[in-house]
C-alpha cells in the first residue's frame, strides 16, 4: 500500500515539473519576439536614411567651376552606351534640343571633336525632351551625330548642370576633367577644341 502511495506521489511530482517546463518555454519565446518592436520603428529609420541620402545628392550638385560633376544617372540612352563619369576620363556633357537651330548646327562639330578625341574624351548630348521626339531625330542624323545621346525626362541631370550653373540657353557644353570636376562651360562652337587640348595636357585652369 505504501509502495502504491509512493508511486502516485512520484507521478504527481513529475507532472508538476513538465508543467513548469512548458511555462518556462513560453516565457523564453516572448523575449525572442520582442525584436518585432524595433521593426515598428523601422519607417522612422528609413526616413532618416532617406533624408541623409537626399542631403548627399544635394551636396553633389556643383555650384562653381572646379566642383565635382553631377552624375549622369536616371537618363534614357538613345544612342551609344550609358556613360558613368569616373576619374581618368575627360567628358563633354552638352545640353541641346531638337527644336533648337543652334543645337542642330553644333551637332556636326561635336561629331568631329568626338572623332578627333576618340578614346580620350567621352561626348554626351542630353535633351530634356521625350523619347518619342528625340529618338527619330537622332536616327535621321545618322553618322552626323556620332556620339552618345540621352534623354533626361526627370530633369535631374539638367538641374545638376544647367540650373546649378545658372544657364538658360542651349546649346551649352560642360567639360569634366580627369579628376571628375567641371572645369569649363560654354557654347560648343566656342573654342571647345582648344579647351580640350589644354585639359588633356593638364594645363587648363578654371580661370582659362
Amino acid at each position: 500500500m505504501k509502495t502504491q502511495i509512493g508511486i502516485i506521489l512520484l507521478s504527481l511530482a513529475v507532472l508538476a515539473g513538465c508543467g513548469k517546463k512548458d511555462d518556462g518555454t513560453q516565457a523564453n519565446q516572448n523575449p525572442e519576439q520582442t525584436p518585432s518592436a524595433p521593426a515598428a520603428a523601422a519607417p522612422e529609420a528609413t526616413a532618416e536614411m532617406g533624408s541623409q541620402a537626399a542631403q548627399t545628392v544635394m551636396a553633389a550638385v556643383p555650384t562653381k567651376l572646379g566642383d565635382a560633376a553631377y552624375p549622369l544617372t536616371g537618363l534614357t540612352w538613345i544612342k551609344g552606351s550609358p556613360v558613368t563619369i569616373a576619374p581618368g576620363k575627360v567628358y563633354v556633357v552638352e545640353f541641346w534640343a531638337t527644336w533648337c537651330p543652334p543645337c542642330r548646327k553644333s551637332i556636326p562639330h561635336l561629331t568631329e571633336l568626338a572623332k578627333k578625341y576618340a578614346d580620350r574624351v567621352v561626348f554626351v548630348g542630353v535633351s530634356n525632351e521625350d523619347v518619342a521626339t528625340v529618338k527619330p531625330f537622332v536616327a535621321d542624323q545618322g553618322d552626323q551625330m556620332a556620339y552618345n545621346v540621352a534623354v533626361d525626362i526627370a530633369g535631374k541631370v539638367v538641374d545638376g548642370y544647367m540650373t546649378a550653373f545658372g544657364q538658360g540657353g542651349i546649346p551649352t557644353a560642360f567639360v569634366v576633367d580627369a579628376a571628375g570636376k567641371v572645369v569649363w562651360l560654354g557654347h560648343p562652337m566656342d573654342n571647345l577644341g582648344d579647351v580640350l587640348d589644354k585639359v588633356l595636357a593638364g594645363t587648363y585652369t578654371t580661370a582659362g
